[in-house]
C-alpha cells in the first residue's frame, strides 16, 4: 500500500513537469515554424480554420523534437526536486532502492516509447503530407483582394483598378479608374466613375463592382479604324461589373502530388519502397557489370591479338591522313566511353543517395522511440546526483545534453547522405554514444556516487589550485 502511494507520488511529481516542458517545447517549435512561414501567410486573406489546420499538422511533425526533450527535462526536475527536498534520502532510509524509485517512471517511459513509435510510424507521415500540401497551396494562393487608395491593383485577371479614396468599413470607393485588358490590346477601354461599391457574391467566387456616375472610354481599332482609332464615350448613371475571383480562394491540390515523397510514407509502405529500390539497384548493378565486362572484353581481345602483328610498325607505314583518321576515331571512342562511364556512375550515386534517404527515414521511426528511454536514463540519474530541482540547473543541463544528442544525430545523418557512414550506424549514432553514458550515470546514481557533486568538484579544484601555487613557489625559491 505504501509503495503504491509512493508510485502515485512519483508519477504525479513527474507528469506535471512533463506536460509543462512538452507544452513549452512545442510552443517554441511552433513559433519557429511560424517565423519561417510568416512571409507565405501574410496578405493571403486565409481563414482562421486554414491557419489552425496548418499549425495542428505542423505540431504533429514537431513531436519528435519536443517529446525527448520534455522527458529529459522532466526526469531531471523530478529527481532533482526529490534530492533537494531530501525525499530521496528518506526513501533510501526506508529501504527503498533508487531502482524501485525509478520503476514507475521506467514503465511510463516505455509507454511513451511505444506511443512514440506508433506516432512516428503512422501519424507523422500523414501530418507531414498535409503540411506539404497546405504549405504549397498557400504559397500558390493569390494575395487577398485588397484595393488600396492611389495604387494600381493588377491581381484581377485582365483588369487594373485604381481608386482615389476608399472607406474600409463600407467598401465604398471614390474616383475609380478601371483599365480593361480583356481584349489583350492594351488600354483600349477605360472606365471612369465618381463612386462605387464593392462586394462579393456566390460564396466569394465573384466580386461585384456597382459604379455610379461615370463614363466608358473605348477606342475602335477594328478594320480600317486601326490607325485612326476613333474614341467613343458612353455615359452611365449606374453600371455593374462582375469579376471572377475564384482563384483568390485557397485551391486545395491533390495529395497524390506529394504521396511519392519518402517522408510521407508509413513504416510499411516505406519498407516496401526500400525493397523495390533495392531490387532496382541490383538490376542496375547487374546491367552495369555486364557493360563493364563487354568493354573490358573488347580491350582484352585487341590486346591478346596484338602479338600477331606489329601495330606500331604498321601504323607508321600508313599515310598521314590515315593516321589522323585513326587518331580521331580513337579520341571519339574514348570520349564516348568516358561519358558513358560518368553517366552510369552518376546514376548509381543518385540511386544510392535516394535509397539511403529511405533507410534514414526508416530508422528514424525507431530512434525516436528509443530516445525516450535513453534520455530518461540520462535525466533521472543526473537529477538524483545533482539534487537540484526547479527550472535553473535542470534546464541548463537538459538543454546541453539534448543539443549534443541532436547534433550527433544530425552529423550522423549528414555522413550517411554523403556515403561516409552506413544509414544503420549513422541513425543509431546518438543512441550508441548516449546509451553507455546513461548506463554509467545510472550505476553511479544507484551506488550513491558523488561523481557530479558540486562539493567534490570544488574540493578537487581547490586541491589542484594549492598544488599549482605550491609548485610555483618552489620554482621561484630555486
Amino acid at each position: 500500500y505504501v509503495l503504491k502511494k509512493l508510485d502515485k507520488l512519483i508519477l504525479k511529481s513527474y507528469l506535471g513537469p512533463m506536460l509543462l516542458t512538452f507544452s513549452i517545447a512545442m510552443f517554441v517549435l511552433v513559433l519557429n515554424f511560424l517565423w519561417r512561414k510568416v512571409e507565405t501567410l501574410i496578405g493571403k486573406g486565409l481563414d482562421l480554420s486554414i491557419i489552425l489546420e496548418l499549425f495542428a499538422y505542423a505540431s504533429a511533425t514537431l513531436v519528435p523534437m519536443a517529446l525527448p526533450l520534455a522527458i529529459l527535462l522532466a526526469s531531471i526536475m523530478t529527481m532533482g526536486n526529490f534530492g533537494e527536498n531530501s525525499e530521496l534520502t528518506a526513501m533510501k532510509s526506508a529501504g527503498i532502492s533508487l531502482w524501485r524509485v525509478f520503476r514507475p517512471l521506467i514503465v511510463l517511459s516505455v509507454i511513451f516509447s511505444v506511443l512514440a513509435f506508433y506516432f512516428a510510424s503512422f501519424v507523422i507521415p500523414t501530418a507531414d503530407l498535409k503540411v506539404k500540401q497546405l504549405a504549397s497551396d498557400i504559397k500558390d494562393k493569390k494575395p487577398a483582394l485588397n484595393i488600396r487608395p492611389n495604387e494600381f491593383y493588377d491581381q484581377i485577371d485582365a483588369y487594373v483598378v485604381r481608386v482615389n479614396a476608399k472607406n474600409e468599413k463600407t467598401n465604398h470607393m471614390y474616383g475609380i479608374l478601371i483599365y480593361n485588358h480583356s481584349k489583350d490590346l492594351g488600354n483600349v477601354e477605360v472606365i471612369k466613375a465618381d463612386s462605387g461599391y464593392m462586394y462579393s457574391a456566390e460564396n466569394n467566387q465573384t466580386m461585384i463592382f456597382d459604379l455610379y456616375h461615370g463614363d466608358v472610354f473605348s477606342e475602335d481599332i477594328s478594320g480600317s479604324n486601326y490607325h485612326s482609332r476613333p474614341l467613343t464615350r458612353i455615359h452611365f448613371e449606374k453600371q455593374t461589373l462582375r469579376f471572377d475571383v475564384s482563384d483568390f480562394a485557397l485551391q486545395k491540390s491533390s495529395e497524390d502530388k506529394y504521396s511519392d515523397s519518402y517522408k510521407v510514407l508509413d513504416i510499411k509502405k516505406l519498407y516496401s519502397r526500400i525493397d523495390s529500390l533495392q531490387s532496382t539497384k541490383q538490376r542496375f548493378n547487374t546491367s552495369y557489370n555486364n557493360f563493364l565486362f563487354r568493354r573490358l572484353s573488347l580491350t582484352t581481345k585487341v590486346t591478346s591479338n596484338s602479338h600477331k602483328y606489329d601495330f606500331y610498325k604498321d601504323f607508321d607505314a600508313l599515310a598521314e591522313i590515315q593516321k589522323a583518321n585513326i587518331n580521331s576515331q580513337a579520341s571519339e571512342y574514348m570520349t564516348a566511353l568516358r561519358e558513358e562511364f560518368n553517366m552510369n556512375r552518376l546514376v548509381k550515386q543518385n540511386d544510392d543517395i535516394y535509397l539511403t534517404k529511405h533507410w534514414i527515414e526508416f530508422y528514424r521511426k525507431f530512434t525516436l522511440s528509443l530516445a525516450c528511454i535513453i534520455l530518461f536514463f540520462i535525466g533521472a540519474p543526473l537529477g538524483a546526483i545533482i539534487r537540484k530541482g526547479g527550472l535553473g540547473m535542470p534546464v541548463v543541463v537538459s538543454i546541453i545534453a539534448f543539443v549534443i544528442y541532436y547534433v550527433i544525430g544530425t552529423i550522423g545523418e549528414s555522413a550517411a547522405k554523403s556515403g561516409s557512414l552506413s544509414p544503420l550506424v549513422a541513425m543509431w549514432l546518438s543512441s550508441i554514444i548516449f546509451f553507455p553514458i546513461g548506463l554509467f550515470l545510472t550505476l553511479k546514481a544507484t551506488s550513491d556516487s558523488k561523481v557530479l557533486s558540486g562539493e567534490l568538484w570544488q574540493r578537487m579544484f581547490m586541491k589542484t589550485k594549492e598544488k599549482l601555487i605550491h609548485k610555483k613557489h618552489k620554482i621561484q625559491n630555486k
